[in-house]
């Protein structure tokens, strides 16, 4: 899955202190050469997110972690991790450090191989299936909830319960429809956006009324692109102006459901998972895109032109507490967000904004609203994995209290 905003929290000296690897067996040896051929363009790939200096630091504990996996079963990898010896590697690596530091060391070991396995699938290095890499990014996303303290005995559905569940999710039938409408792929413009006169049949897909607004040089063909197919329809300027459209094809590009070329945007490797065969490719995707979409209306739940931060710790809260059997009331968000006490204009703000995206996600399948907000069982699963996500990606973010206090 690829995560455009990702970035590693703040590197402290404790990782300074792991010891060099001892003398190695040729394999091991060979996966470190490997290791060490990634460097230019892990570099520069990385540098999205943050400095040389810490893509560097990355590799090294990659290889360190590629030797405590071979010591534990003598066999190793630099393109592919075994997500059955994950814990034990990574255990064994921060039991070097000082007692001390083993705990920091051990969540930043964690983010670390996260975002090389991320390197990996990205630009076509992973070695492994997909299925593959969708389960260890699971794993390194969960092992980042236990800084928040989150509850690991959220009930499961079955395989074939969760399967019936999704098909009436909402949020997913939109997006299958989207996936359908995009067919074999349409044409964007240079910045990446569906072309005007594609905007009408996307939004459509995802059951909205607009259209692309007509520009100077001329009208926009008859057909789904045309400004006169509906009178209710609204204008937009952009396919990013549309709600629901441009969160859905966002969540679609983060887990490679869909790719954007310079001049196209196509299907990508996870869509064929969408309507696959097999229970488990199928399960997983949408797994994956319900995370991937709750923790993006965690991380961006505001208008763009409101100010302060994106992430809203209060949504964060009422999706954690619906979830887990302490669900927020409909009338303590409202007072949260009527608060106007002098010194809580942040957490106000953030119950503002909860509310709309509330509103939003009920419409979507993934909130139920009656007196209370809460998850409905097919979500739940994701929801845990969505914070642990926006903890990786946010520096001190911590869902906060539903009122402001």
């Amino acid at each position: 899955m690829s995560r455009k905003t990702k970035k590693p929290k703040t590197r402290g000296g404790h990782l300074k202190a792991v010891p060099s690897a001892p003398r190695m067996p040729l394999q091991l040896v060979l996966n470190h050469r490997v290791v060490d051929s990634f460097t230019p363009d892990f570099v520069r790939w990385y540098e999205r997110f943050s400095d040389a200096e810490d893509a560097l630091q990355c590799l090294h504990i990659v290889k360190l972690f590629i030797s405590a996996s071979h010591a534990i079963s003598e066999e190793s990898s630099a393109t592919w991790f075994d997500p059955d010896s994950l814990d034990d590697a990574a255990l064994a690596l921060a039991s070097t450090l000082d007692e001390a530091d083993s705990d920091e060391a051990l969540v930043a070991i964690f983010d670390y191989l996260h975002l090389y396995a991320e390197f990996l699938f990205e630009t076509g290095r992973w070695s492994g299936t997909e299925e593959d890499y969708f389960v260890l990014h699971m794993l390194l996303t969960e092992e980042a909830s236990g800084e928040l303290g989150l509850p690991d005995d959220i009930p499961e559905l079955s395989d074939e319960e969760q399967d019936r569940a999704f098909q009436e999710l909402p949020v997913l039938q939109l997006t299958g429809r989207l996936l359908e409408w995009l067919g074999a792929g349409k044409d964007v413009t240079s910045t990446g956006v569906l072309r005007l006169k594609d905007i009408e049949g996307a939004a459509g897909a995802v059951g909205v009324k607009a259209r692309g607004k007509k520009t100077g040089k001329g009208p926009l063909p008859e057909g789904e692109g045309a400004a006169e197919a509906d009178p209710e329809s609204f204008e937009v300027g952009s396919m990013h102006e549309v709600p629901v459209l441009r969160e859905i094809w966002a969540a679609l590009v983060d887990i490679d459901g869909l790719s954007i070329g310079s001049t196209r945007a196509a299907p990508g490797a996870a869509a064929e998972s969408w309507d696959s065969p097999d229970l488990d490719s199928r399960l997983q995707i949408r797994r994956e895109f319900l995370t991937v979409f709750l923790a993006s209306a965690v991380m961006d739940s505001g208008d763009m032109w409101e100010e302060g931060p994106r992430d809203n710790a209060t949504l964060a809260r009422v999706l954690l507490r619906g979830a887990t059997g302490e669900p927020v009331s409909v009338d303590e968000l409202k007072s949260a967000a009527a608060n106007e006490s002098v010194g809580s204009a942040l957490p106000t703000f953030e119950a503002i904004r909860a509310l709309r995206s509330l509103a939003t996600l009920a419409d979507l399948g993934l909130v139920d609203v009656d007196t209370h907000y809460t998850v409905p069982p097919p979500v739940i699963q994701c929801v845990i994995p969505a914070l642990a996500l926006v903890l990786a990606m946010e520096d001190n973010f911590e869902p906060g209290p539903v009122h402001p206090g």
